[in-house]
């Protein structure tokens, strides 16, 4: 008579490993050939029934499902806030600029025709002639040292303008009309830019 064969079913422990499950005896008749390879197969262990000797076969059982996700944890308490940091030093001040001389022409007058060929000088600075060459043309001479740029301010002036009547004032930096010095004025009638008119008085600033 054929020893009794034990086939057990292995469920998944808390570690990990097989654990035995109820086992069922198997019939004492003859077993099918698959049977038998079955039995081949697995892994044969002798265990105590009933206070006999049994084989036994161990098989894995199918992966049980995955459990539901656990609840979630309690967020944990705000760490306290750091100390604030050590405020910097403050720089150094600069130290104050030098404060710059005040700004005077170096040469300056007023200049007064007084025929359509001849002006004269009001109150020069630094400014030692003027001569009209042509009506409205004013070639000017400053004192020696002063540095001839051919650059220099001027404005009308009505005091003495004929009628008192300004007129319109301009520089020619290319003194055309000047060759010999070194600052030419152009005066024309207002509302006009040609030809030069003569009677029209101005200020001259050289810087």
């Amino acid at each position: 008579m054929r020893r009794p064969t034990l086939s057990l079913i292995a469920a998944t422990a808390t570690v990990g490993a097989l654990a035995v499950a109820v086992p069922a005896l198997a019939s004492s008749g003859s077993s099918s050939p698959a049977a038998h390879s079955a039995a081949r197969r697995c892994n044969a262990v002798i265990v105590i029934s009933h206070h006999r000797r049994v084989r036994a076969c161990l098989i894995q059982g199918p992966r049980g499902y995955t459990g539901f996700p656990g609840a979630k944890g309690t967020t944990g308490k705000t760490g306290a806030t750091g100390k604030t940091g050590a405020s910097g030093k403050n720089g150094t001040n600069g130290t104050n600029g030098t404060n710059g001389t005040n700004a005077t022409p170096v040469a300056y007058a007023i200049v007064q025709p007084t025929s359509p060929t001849a002006a004269t000088l009001i109150g020069p600075s630094n400014i030692v002639a003027v001569s009209e060459p042509s009506p409205g043309v004013y070639c000017i001479t400053p004192a020696a040292g002063i540095a001839s740029s051919g650059i220099a301010s001027v404005s009308p002036e009505v005091s003495y303008s004929a009628g008192n009547v300004p007129g319109v004032i301009a520089v020619n930096a290319q003194h055309t009309n000047c060759p010999t010095t070194p600052y030419e004025v152009d005066t024309y009638a207002p509302g006009t830019t040609t030809p030069p008119a003569t009677g029209y008085a101005f200020t001259i600033a050289i810087p």
